[in-house]
Formats: C-alpha cells, sequence, structure tokens
C-alpha cells in the first residue's frame, strides 16, 4: 500500500533540486582556507507548490497576501541546513532556502521554503 502511494505521489513530481552548500577547502596556492560553493545533491525529483495566504489585522484596509512555498520530495533525501536550493519546475529555475525542519511523512517530506538570499 505504502509503495502505491509512493509512486502515485512521485507522479506529480514534475522538478528537480540540485542543493548546495558552502564548504571551506584549503586554497593550495596561497595555503588559506577558503569558503566555497559546493553541490551535496542534484537532480532530485521534487515538486514545488505556492499558496497564497491573506492576513488583516483591525487596522489594514486590505488584506495582506503572502506566498508561502512548500517543496515535496522523497524522505529519505537529505538537506543540510542553511543550504541553497535550486528547484527547476515548468520550465523556470529559482535558488530558495529551507525556512524550517522537514515534515516527514511515510513516504515524502515537505520543506517550507523562502527565497535565497544568501548562506547564513
Amino acid at each position: 500500500m505504502v509503495k502505491n502511494y509512493r509512486n502515485a505521489l512521485q507522479k506529480l513530481w514534475k522538478g528537480l533540486c540540485d542543493v548546495y552548500t558552502v564548504k571551506t577547502i584549503r586554497n593550495p596556492a596561497n595555503g588559506r582556507d577558503e569558503s566555497t560553493e559546493a553541490q551535496v545533491l542534484q537532480k532530485q525529483p521534487c515538486r514545488l507548490s505556492f499558496s497564497s495566504i491573506s492576513s488583516t489585522t483591525e487596522q489594514d484596509s486590505a488584506p495582506l497576501t503572502q506566498q508561502s512555498l512548500k517543496l515535496f520530495l522523497d524522505k529519505s533525501v537529505a538537506i543540510p541546513p542553511g543550504s541553497k536550493i535550486v528547484v527547476t519546475q515548468e520550465g523556470q529555475t529559482n535558488a530558495y532556502a529551507q525556512s524550517g525542519p522537514p515534515a516527514v511523512y511515510s513516504v515524502h517530506q515537505e520543506i517550507m521554503l523562502v527565497p535565497f538570499e544568501r548562506y547564513a
């Protein structure tokens, strides 16, 4: 039953994501430790989901609308905290950051995302 659920869910995953972190390496030319971006995962099947959230307060004259971004991928994929997650879906490629710990379910995980600005 879980296998059937996993297969059905993964058929919806039309995107691919690459994950990058910052690693410190020693530069052989000058002997210094330098930070560099390194790819830790490549072409992981995923699905990026968008939803809008409206909220109002007593002082607002118009509702404030925010976009919520959620990434669905296999539960076995480990994304290190502070990573840059580059998602390509529907012909668009965008960089995001994980905004909190993943919600892990029986066959998948859901990660809330925010636009990537810089490494923490």
